[in-house]
């Protein structure tokens, strides 16, 4: 499975159920008072969960890559894997 994001193409696993409704419930818990109430440490998690599932070795597959476009591609990887992406909407009909 690949994404694309800034001009980068990545490899990423693809997810499984299980961790696919793990991350769902850990999205859940992050935004559950609001995009406006969501805190950095909770969201960074999130998204370091997020690369353990898409990555064998997230520290190497993601050291090229600055800090914020690391969270661009997690926030990417995430939303992929969670069904939100622009991607999967179009695949889905949406």
């Amino acid at each position: 499975m690949k994404i694309e994001v800034d001009g980068y193409t990545i490899q990423i696993k693809p997810i499984n159920y299980v961790d696919r409704l793990g991350l769902q419930g850990e999205f859940a818990d992050v935004y559950a008072n609001g995009t406006d109430n969501v805190s950095q440490k909770a969201f960074n998690l999130l998204l370091g969960h997020t690369a353990e599932i898409a990555f064998n070795n997230p520290d190497t597959a993601l050291e090229e890559y600055d800090y914020e476009v690391q969270l661009k591609i997690l926030t990417n990887i995430m939303s992929e894997y969670l069904g939100l992406s622009d991607n999967q909407k179009k695949s889905d009909g949406v």
